[in-house]
């Protein structure tokens, strides 16, 4: 069988289009070896003879070898590598002209199917072929919803979007990823409109398209899979997606207008509360750009590819940060811009410009965003017009990327910060110890940055007009978030009534926060301790602020990630001794190092792993690193006297690596002690439960630890065999199918016979509908994000034990979890 070889200076692109190949002939036996990189931490990004060599050694067979390579020093270092090569081994070996990723996917097809060399090799070099043809006639003016061709002998079907905002951009992304899971041509239009049809595949034109409640569509669906997709979208729509329960959320009235008076401008109540400070104007810098002429189209592309892979990867850090500290309902804003930037009409036509007009990155994805947001800002509906921020975000991310032209916005100190207009990539960014309130010159309360404003807290007024840009740094000011009233420079008068006010206004936040630090007892007496998901000293202190009675994983990566070296024990010690102090006698789950996967260190070799999520990570690592692993533990030891810290070993699969933690735990209480350092007595081990082998052995690991928790991310991953964060399978992934739920149940019985607790620390345990399930399976403890806590205290209160058992059984004789879901809702109190 012909293999392949990867040649690229980027050895994240060089991963990524192997990934993709890869996933093109999932059970093929070809091969694909990378050559990406000069593996000089300092100078990265280059090509190296003696590894392509290497690589093409590694996969040579007499079938051949097809050689791909990205640009420029890759060729030169590919035709260096052959002569290494003996003579026979270099007539079979081709050294191919075709472009990296499509070629690749294209080479990769053909050699499955046993394809000669020269097939190989001639499939490759005609894999844009397809691609010209179909965009030849595309012109890159054209409006996104404009631009699906019509699906001819297609199966159709009827929707009404019922869901309060319509097909905004949460509900339109889950709308793309749905459909994006069958092999169908699948396109929407309006029934008064049968012409007009966007891409079901396009989060642009999905969005754009303007759906609003209550309007009627028509989906068109043309291919083998027709009628299943058209079920799972109708599916989709009548759940109203996810909206029925944790509905958008009411956007803040918009106060009569009325006239300003002296000193005093009046805006739109964006968030509500109130704040006192000077004035902290900052002013983003338009991004400069020029139409060039290029000659290289290829080496154009390949750096917007870059620039999108760059903004991809801070986008979903983002979104993980709101996650933890909002919630995961609004860190889904961020799920659409990472859709935005995988839209196929968006790039195919940044593509298009690039190699007809044969013009600059920079030029191309401008004029590609300008039309989108035209297209936004088009709709007649206030909501989804709002979205053009969006889409303008994150051309503008994209665009600092190419261009290096970057501007944050930072504040030098505490104040109230005026902006004309805040794109939510943002405000989500914003130091919130120096942010007192916002004020913005545009917007309204319906954008995401005025969503995630009322999320984070922060009073906000926008639309103020242009005069708010003239207020000098440092100017008191007083904003009225429920009534959108700014006061500059105000009498003493005026402040000491909104003091009042805004005193008023924290009591009354402390008094919800007290109902949230109540226990959670359900009706008829059984306590349920609600625990948060924590990764830093501030998320302690969000947790309990949000009445959480501890924490129930303690995520340390924040310790060992974006660094050279490794924490050292000092450091741990200290970090970890902070967080105990904030929780004071609440207890604290530590997790062990948990790295690997989705989660390499830069100081740790880890060697390359075809799947590394199924490789040495998390405590495969550690065992195998006693080093690293014992300075962990010695940390966590040195802090534990006084607190209520307890260890959890994460990615246990087998009852001889929790012996052997165990081991390493008390060598490393010998060494402590010789040091005579003060330790507490006894420490409550246990594991987390995110292997399927862990569930079903739970037996014989209940006399070997003092608790379970149950991580349904990664045992719904291993359980469904559907990678975290692959949206084509993304319909795998819900942990209230009835396979996890099963083995969820499972360990709770073999932990109650050995007379141990179990409690669920992945998203599950935050997730509204599975809360009653999971306590009717008997877990005894939720961990969630912080903001989580108090929603989920409510509805243990309102449920009786008896109800959240009786809903369990049901829900385990169920085939799916969109069976299970729809269960829940129907019996949500």
């Amino acid at each position: 069988m012909v293999n392949l070889v990867l040649v690229s200076h980027s050895p994240s692109l060089a991963a990524g289009v192997a990934e993709l190949a890869r996933a093109m002939t999932q059970q093929s036996p070809v091969k694909i070896a990378l050559a990406a990189g000069t593996g000089d931490e300092q100078h990265p990004l280059g090509t190296n003879a003696n590894q392509i060599h290497q690589a093409i050694s590694s996969v040579y067979t007499d079938d051949g070898v097809i050689v791909l390579m990205d640009l420029g020093s890759a060729i030169m270092s590919a035709e260096m590598a052959i002569e290494f090569l003996p003579e026979h081994q270099r007539l079979r070996v081709r050294l191919c002209a075709a472009p990296m990723i499509e070629g690749a996917i294209a080479a990769a097809v053909q050699a499955s199917l046993g394809g000669t060399l020269d097939q190989v090799a001639a499939e490759a070099l005609g894999a844009l072929a397809s691609k010209a043809e179909q965009l030849s006639h595309l012109q890159p003016s054209m409006s996104p919803a404009e631009s699906a061709p019509v699906t001819t002998g297609a199966s159709e079907a009827t929707l009404k979007i019922e869901n309060k905002l319509g097909l905004h951009a949460r509900p339109a992304a889950l709308f793309v990823q749905t459909a994006a899971r069958f092999k169908s041509d699948i396109t929407i239009a309006r029934v008064d409109n049968l012409a007009r049809r966007a891409n079901a595949r396009s989060i642009n034109a999905v969005a754009s398209f303007g759906a609003r409640q209550n309007e009627v569509l028509r989906v068109f669906a043309g291919g083998p899979d027709a009628e299943a997709a058209l079920a799972a979208l109708k599916s989709l729509v009548a759940s109203k997606f996810g909206e029925d329960i944790e509905e958008a959320k009411p956007l803040p009235e918009v106060a009569p207008i009325k006239t300003a008076l002296a000193g005093q401008l009046i805006g739109i109540a964006a968030s509500s509360g109130y704040a006192i400070g000077p004035a902290a104007p900052i002013r983003f810098a338009e991004i400069q750009i020029e139409r060039r002429s290029i000659d290289d189209p290829a080496a154009e592309w390949s750096r917007l590819q870059k620039a999108l892979g760059a903004v991809r990867e801070s986008t979903q850090k983002l979104r993980d940060n709101v996650a933890r500290s909002a919630n995961a309902y609004d860190a889904a804003i961020f799920d659409a811009h990472l859709m935005f930037l995988n839209d196929p009409e968006l790039l195919d036509r940044a593509r298009t410009m690039i190699f007809h007009e044969q013009v600059n990155a920079e030029w191309a994805w401008r004029a590609v965003i300008d039309v989108s947001v035209a297209a936004f800002e088009a709709i007649d509906d206030t909501y989804l017009r709002a979205r053009a921020a969006d889409v303008s975000d994150i051309g503008r991310q994209v665009l600092a990327q190419l261009t290096g032209q970057w501007v944050q916005a930072t504040l030098s100190h505490p104040g109230i910060l005026i902006a004309v207009d805040l794109a939510p990539s943002d405000t989500a960014r914003l130091d919130r110890s120096k942010v007192l309130g916002i004020c913005t010159e545009r917007g309204g309360p319906t954008s995401h940055s005025a969503i995630l404003a009322r999320t984070l807290g922060i009073p906000a007024v926008v639309g103020l007009g242009p005069t708010i840009m003239n207020v000098a740094d440092g100017t008191p000011l007083v904003i009225d978030g429920q009534t959108g009233e700014v006061w500059i420079a105000p009498a003493d008068q005026v402040v000491a009534q909104y003091a009042a006010r805004q005193k008023e206004w924290q009591l009354s936040r402390e008094s919800a926060r007290a109902a949230s630090a109540a226990p959670a007892v359900t009706k008829d007496g059984h306590a349920i301790e609600v625990v948060a998901n924590i990764g830093s000293t501030e998320d302690a202190r969000v947790a309990i602020d949000n009445g959480a009675e501890g924490v129930g994983l303690l995520r340390t990566e924040f310790l060992f990630l974006d660094r050279h070296t490794a924490p050292s024990e000092e450091e741990q010690y200290d970090a970890y001794c902070t967080i105990a102090q904030v929780m004071g006698k609440r207890p604290v789950i530590v997790r062990t190092l948990d790295v690997g996967g989705d989660k390499p260190l830069a100081y740790l070799d880890l060697g390359r792993e075809e799947n590394p999520f199924l490789g040495q990570r998390a405590i495969r690592l550690c065992l195998n690193r006693p080093d690293l692993f014992k300075t962990q533990l010695r940390a966590i030891l040195r802090a534990s006297p006084g607190h209520n810290l307890k260890i959890m070993f994460p990615m246990i699969a087998d009852v001889s690596e929790v012996r052997r933690a165990r081991a390493l735990l008390s060598e490393a209480r010998v060494e402590l002690n010789a040091r005579h350092v003060s330790m507490a007595k006894s420490i409550e081990v246990g594991i987390m439960v995110e292997i399927p082998a862990a569930a079903l052995l739970a037996d014989a690991f209940a006399p070997v630890v003092d608790f379970f928790s149950i991580g349904t991310n990664d045992l719904t991953q291993y359980t469904m065999a559907a990678e975290r964060g692959n949206r084509s399978v993304a319909y795998l992934q819900d942990a209230l199918h009835p396979a996890v739920l099963r083995q969820i149940q499972q360990t709770v019985k073999a932990a109650e016979a050995a007379g141990k607790w179990v409690g669920v620390c992945g998203e599950l345990g935050g997730d509204p509908l599975a809360v009653p399930i999971l306590i009717g399976l008997g877990v005894r403890e939720l961990s969630m994000a912080p903001v989580s806590v108090p929603k989920a205290k409510e509805i243990i209160r309102s449920i009786k034990l008896s109800e959240a058992k009786a809903l369990a059984k049901r829900a385990l004789t169920l085939e799916t979890a969109e069976a299970v879901r729809q269960l829940a809702r129907e019996r949500m109190p």
